[in-house]
């Protein structure tokens, strides 16, 4: 069965309403959380609260990468528009421009991307709507491009320096800002073996296919 839900773009995070619930997509997050478990999961309660006083207060669940297991998923920011297809149907981006092997499932979306002509592992995180991140000796190295209020669960609000940087995809190239990483979360990115965290910078240009079932991620074109 294949899906087309509208989304609510709230600070650039996708919400959508399914199964009679009103679900914030973060694919940064392993689990789905919602009252019913949240005392259950992993600093669950922590990351629900933070969603609903971050971005939206009627939000009933943080629908993570639990939920795309067997699922396809399709990211269409311009149409704001998510759609969910079972393993088994064909959902593609309309003009294909990229394909990468994913790695890190359950827990994270890993991928390769050539940053400013060097080869960097990244986590796909659709939390990330506001800025993208790179450890700070990479960041540095783009060109400065001004600042952006974020928040994190475990830090609150915060200011963010951003950098912009060339990033191959396919055959093109495409200018994305990133910002510099706070210490204590650059530390979780790099144990997982990444560089950085990755979000809009990507859905912002591109349809993004979350290919959970055959490990790929896909970008399209719009």
């Amino acid at each position: 069965m294949v899906k087309i839900l509208d989304a609510d773009l709230i600070k650039g995070h996708f919400i959508i309403n399914d199964d009679d619930k009103r679900a914030l997509i973060d694919t940064g997050c392993p689990f789905i959380i919602n009252n019913g478990n949240k005392q259950s999961k992993p600093m669950g309660e922590l990351f629900l609260n933070d969603a609903r006083r971050n971005v939206d207060p009627t939000i009933d669940e943080f629908r993570g990468l639990e939920y795309f297991a067997q699922r396809k998923v399709l990211f269409d920011y311009r149409k704001a528009a998510v759609v969910v297809a079972d393993q088994g149907d064909e959902v593609d981006p309309a003009h294909p421009v990229a394909e990468f092997p994913i790695t890190g499932l359950p827990i994270r979306i890993m991928f390769s991307a050539v940053i400013d002509g060097v080869s960097r592992k990244l986590i796909f995180d659709t939390g990330a709507s506001i800025a993208n991140y790179l450890t700070e000796s990479i960041a540095k190295t783009g060109t400065s491009c001004g600042t952006v209020e974020d928040f994190h669960p475990q830090k609150g609000k915060y200011t963010v320096n951003l950098f912009s940087l060339p990033v191959e995809v396919g055959s093109e190239t495409v200018d994305i800002p990133f910002g510099v990483q706070p210490a204590d979360i650059d530390r979780d990115v790099q144990m997982s073996g990444a560089v950085g965290v990755i979000g809009i910078g990507l859905y912002k240009n591109f349809q993004v296919l979350v290919d959970c079932p055959n490990r790929r991620l896909v970008l399209g074109r719009y």
